[in-house]
């Protein structure tokens, strides 16, 4: 019975050594980089630099490096279905301003100490994909859904083995 309670207060990922992993072990092997760009960036300008990263999102920060918001590919879209063409013409404040009944208010944020499960049922209940990781008042990162996804399927694919190698001990006594 304690182990179930063990079990409830985290979200079951663990890390090698049986311990559970959290968004900072994430980062330790996706690396913790976050793009980021000014309000007065244009949304061509932002496309661009999602294309030549190969990512799906930017932070967009103030003049103190705070997050004030975050595009994503989702939102480009929205921008572009509301507006057509013009929207590429827009800033990103000027983006987040028109699509603020359908961006996140306020912006998807987890800790380096929030349990990759626990992350993962906030993403996928609340429909983002993009998390930014903070560290007190510093930016610490950003994970998808898809870097959380992979950790859980390794996890997965580790315990698989473990117990088929437990199952092919038991024979292999018999």
């Amino acid at each position: 019975m304690a182990e179930r309670n063990y079990q409830d207060r985290w979200d079951g990922t663990l890390l090698e050594w049986g311990c559970p992993m959290k968004i900072r072990d994430v980062l330790v092997s996706k690396g913790s980089r976050v793009t980021t760009v000014w309000p007065h960036k244009k949304l061509n300008e932002i496309l661009s630099v999602l294309s030549e990263r190969n990512i799906a999102s930017v932070v967009v920060v103030d003049h103190h490096d705070h997050p004030i918001g975050m595009i994503t590919d989702r939102l480009i879209l929205r921008a572009l279905a509301r507006n057509g063409p013009a929207a590429l013409n827009k800033s990103a404040r000027q983006v987040l301003e028109d699509v603020k009944d359908t961006a996140f208010e306020p912006l998807p944020v987890c800790s380096l100490d929030d349990f990759v499960g626990t992350v993962m049922r906030r993403m996928t209940e609340r429909r983002y994909r993009h998390a930014l990781v903070m560290d007190d008042q510093h930016m610490a990162g950003i994970v998808s859904i898809g870097d959380l996804v992979k950790v859980r399927l390794d996890d997965a694919e580790v315990e698989s083995r473990v117990l088929r190698d437990i199952a092919l001990g038991h024979i292999a006594a018999e």
